[in-house]
C-alpha cells in the first residue's frame, strides 16, 4: 500500500517554509510601515487558506490509506487453518500500519490546527497596532455596509465620461451616516459626478467621499464625527460612499486594505 507520509511531509514543509517567508520578507512595494503592517495582514490571510488547504488534501489521503488498509483486513481469509499463521502475521502488520496512519492525522490536525492559532493570534496583534497608529482608525460607514474593492476600473455610465475609478463605493442604507475615519479637517464641496463631497484631510492625506445625501459636522473633526450621510448624488446609480484615499496630498491609492482592518 502506497503511504501518504511524503505527502504529508512535502505538505508541511512547503507550508512551514511558506509561512517563514510571508511573514519575514515585507514586499518590496510597501512605502510605509503601515503598508508593511497591511500586506503582513493579508499574507496571513492568505497563509491560513493555505494551511487549511493542505490539512484537507492531506487528510483524505491519509483517510484513504486507512480505508485501504481496513478493507484489506476485512478481505482477509479467515478460515484456512494452513493460512492461519499468515493471517496473524499480515494482520498485525496492517493494523500497525492503521494505527500509524491515524496516529499522523491527528498529529495533522494538531499542528495545523496549532499554527492556525498562532497565525491568528499575530493577525490580532497587527490589528492591534494599525487601530492605534494606522491610518483609518474608524470605518468611515457607522452601520451595515458591504464594501467593493472596485479601486482602478473603468467606469462607463450613460451620460458620464468615461473615467478611472479612484476609490472603493461602499453600499449601505441611504441615511446611513459616514464618520470622519481619523482627526482632521473636514470640508464640503459638490460636482457634476461627486455630488455632496466631503474631504478630511489628516496627518498622512486626506480621504474623499461622494454621493452624500446631506453634511454632518464640518470644521475640525475626530475619529468617528458623523460628517455626512450615504445618498446617491450625482453619478451615483444607487445609496452608497465612494472613498478615495489619498496619502499624503498624492495621487489615490486602493483603500480596501484600510478599510478591511477598520472595517473588519
Amino acid at each position: 500500500m502506497t503511504s501518504p507520509r511524503p505527502l504529508l511531509r512535502r505538505a508541511i514543509t512547503a507550508v512551514v517554509l511558506l509561512t517563514a517567508v510571508t511573514l519575514t520578507a515585507p514586499p518590496a512595494q510597501a512605502r510605509s510601515e503601515l503598508d508593511s503592517y497591511v500586506a503582513r495582514r493579508a499574507a496571513i490571510g492568505t497563509t491560513i487558506a493555505q494551511l487549511r488547504e493542505r490539512r484537507v488534501e492531506t487528510a483524505v489521503a491519509l483517510r484513504l490509506a486507512i480505508g485501504r488498509a481496513t478493507s484489506r483486513l476485512h478481505e482477509m481469509p479467515r478460515t484456512a487453518a494452513a493460512n492461519r499463521l499468515r493471517f496473524r502475521h499480515v494482520r498485525s502488520i496492517l493494523v500497525h500500519e492503521w494505527r500509524a496512519l491515524s496516529w499522523r492525522l491527528r498529529r495533522t490536525e494538531r499542528l495545523v490546527g496549532h499554527r492556525v492559532s498562532a497565525l491568528r493570534e499575530h493577525r490580532r496583534s497587527i490589528d492591534e497596532w494599525i487601530s492605534t497608529w494606522g491610518v483609518f482608525v474608524h470605518c468611515p460607514i457607522n452601520g451595515w455596509h458591504s464594501i467593493s474593492d472596485n479601486f482602478g476600473i473603468t467606469v462607463r455610465l450613460p451620460g458620464v465620461p468615461v473615467h478611472r475609478h479612484m476609490g472603493n463605493d461602499i453600499l449601505a442604507e441611504a441615511g446611513t451616516p459616514i464618520v470622519a475615519p481619523f482627526d482632521g479637517l473636514a470640508s464640503g464641496s459638490s460636482s457634476e459626478l461627486g455630488g455632496l463631497e466631503v474631504r478630511v484631510e489628516g496627518s498622512a492625506g486626506y480621504v474623499y467621499n461622494a454621493h452624500l445625501s446631506s453634511y454632518g459636522a464640518l470644521g475640525e473633526v475626530r475619529a468617528g464625527t458623523v460628517i455626512g450621510y450615504v445618498g446617491d448624488t450625482g453619478d451615483a446609480t444607487t445609496a452608497h460612499d465612494h472613498l478615495e484615499w489619498h496619502p499624503y496630498g498624492g495621487p489615490a491609492v486602493d483603500p480596501y486594505p484600510y478599510l478591511s482592518v477598520s472595517c473588519g
